[in-house]
């Protein structure tokens, strides 16, 4: 059995923040006009390839995306330069805002095939899914370098309030097999959509509604002895005397069939155990995809979808639940410095979380949706295009939007490729390049081009023809 410390838990919560800031968009918006490959009608079931596809398990689409409203590629290296001294460094925690947000995705097909027959295109993909959102709060970080003795000489011998309330951390993963299905109602309108059987692998979350600290900060001048000016840091009996105060109102939810949380006999959180033979179902639930396209004239198309409309409902059996609400209010003495102070402030143990009722909390969690709107013109019998595409995907806790700006070369079916610019998330720092190259189909919406971006994506996908190309005489 494989067990983790509580601490554990909010600690991942923190690696999310900072270490999955260097990798937006749920899909590859690059290759939304590029006719050759499969990728687009991820972004649009509504849409058609020049003919069929067979990708190749796992490696044949596989995306993973991130963004965040803080910290960029730069700020990565230097967090992984920074080491243990990373509390101590200034110029990041400077970068920090009120609210710091990541969204992190990743999507690949196990199988996943598509053909035409009739009429109609048909597309099936059995798939594994994962996001990951955090908002971490800019106090939260102050009070771990306060506990950690760094940037005390303005606030030492006061005291000093931080308010860590609506913070959250969530992840889900879960399996989705999906049937899809388009069709040219006329000469200017295509229409379809995708059904989906959603199967829950995983869910966490952690939800501060409230939590505000008060805390006696050690006046330097009194602690000669502790030898601060030279050592740079606070003596564990520097904050002996001290008074620590907060009230706390939170939960943590974790849904995982042969694993959860764990608790001992006083109710309080003792592990996080995870037995990887046990894995299995622990929700299920439904998802559709809608997509349309329209000719206005001979060389201006539009078109729209909506992505991941649906839920998944989790299992109450395999759900544990982690409760804390009320305050304390002590003095910091040797017995209880280890508790309140120091160690590893990220440790559960610390906020007295104990075991709650699944009865109590929300059981179905709700896709992240996407809206797309899409306008493309052509050129030279439609082998060049220019276009331009805004998207909103509906995330926790903030809604992801950017808008697209597109050139695609298409001479050849086996042969594409569009160069993109996305300014919104990335802040004008980067561009977008996708190239499909036989059975090869490589590209990024966000490529770093000296500036700190923060956001990045990439797409990998191989695959071969299946079936016939499009028959124009058949509508």
């Amino acid at each position: 059995m494989r067990r983790f410390g509580c601490k554990g838990l909010l600690l991942l919560g923190s690696i999310l923040m900072w270490g999955g800031t260097a990798v937006q968009a749920q899909y590859l918006r690059s290759s939304y006009f590029m006719e050759g490959t499969s990728a687009r009608l991820q972004l649009n079931p509504g849409l058609q390839p020049t003919r069929g596809y067979f990708n190749i398990p796992v490696i044949g689409s596989f995306n993973m995306s991130a963004s965040s409203n803080v910290l960029g590629t730069s700020d990565i290296i230097d967090i992984l330069d920074s080491g243990s001294d990373l509390y101590s460094n200034d110029k990041l925690f400077d970068r920090l805002k009120a609210d710091n947000r990541l969204n992190v995705n990743l999507n690949t097909d196990i199988l996943s095939f598509g053909w035409y027959k009739g009429k109609g295109f048909w597309s099936f993909n059995l798939g594994l899914r994962a996001d990951f959102g955090a908002a971490l709060s800019k106090d939260m970080f102050s009070m771990m370098r306060t506990m950690n003795g760094f940037s005390l000489e303005n606030i030492a011998g006061q005291k000093q309030q931080y308010s860590l309330s609506n913070q959250t951390l969530n992840m889900k993963a879960y399996a989705e097999i999906g049937l899809g299905y388009s069709r040219q109602i006329t000469e200017k309108l295509t229409v379809g959509g995708r059904v989906k059987i959603l199967l829950g692998l995983a869910r966490a979350e952690m939800n501060v509604n409230k939590f505000d600290l008060e805390l006696d900060v050690p006046d330097l001048n009194h602690y000669a002895s502790s030898d601060y000016a030279s050592r740079g840091e606070l003596s564990p009996s520097d904050w002996y005397g001290k008074g620590y105060s907060y009230a706390a109102d939170a939960n943590m939810i974790t849904t995982l069939k042969g694993g959860g949380m764990t608790f001992d006999q006083d109710g309080k959180i003792d592990n996080f155990d995870l037995e990887a033979g046990d894995l299995g179902i622990a929700g299920s639930g439904f998802g559709i995809d809608l997509g349309a396209s329209y000719k206005v004239w001979d060389n201006l198309t539009v078109s729209a979808s909506i992505l991941d409309l649906g839920f998944l409902k989790w299992k109450e059996s395999e759900t544990t639940v982690a409760t804390v609400s009320g305050s304390e209010d002590v003095t910091i003495t040797p017995d209880n410095y280890d508790h309140y102070i120091g160690g590893d402030f990220l440790s559960l143990e610390r906020f007295d979380f104990r075991e709650g009722s699944p009865e109590k909390v929300k059981t179905k969690t709700h896709l992240y949706s996407t809206l797309l709107l899409a306008g493309e013109y052509g050129f030279w019998d439609n082998k060049l295009s220019v276009g331009a595409m805004y998207t909103a995907r509906f995330t926790q806790p903030k809604t992801l939007s950017e808008l697209t700006f597109l050139a695609t070369i298409r001479p050849k079916s086996w042969l594409n490729a569009a160069i993109s610019y996305s300014p919104i998330q990335a802040g004008g720092k980067s561009i977008g390049l996708a190239l499909k190259l036989g059975s090869l189909f490589v590209g990024t919406d966000y490529m770093f081009f000296g500036g700190n971006s923060k956001s990045v994506n990439g797409f990998l996908g191989i695959s071969f023809p299946l079936g016939g190309p499009k028959s124009s005489s058949e509508l």
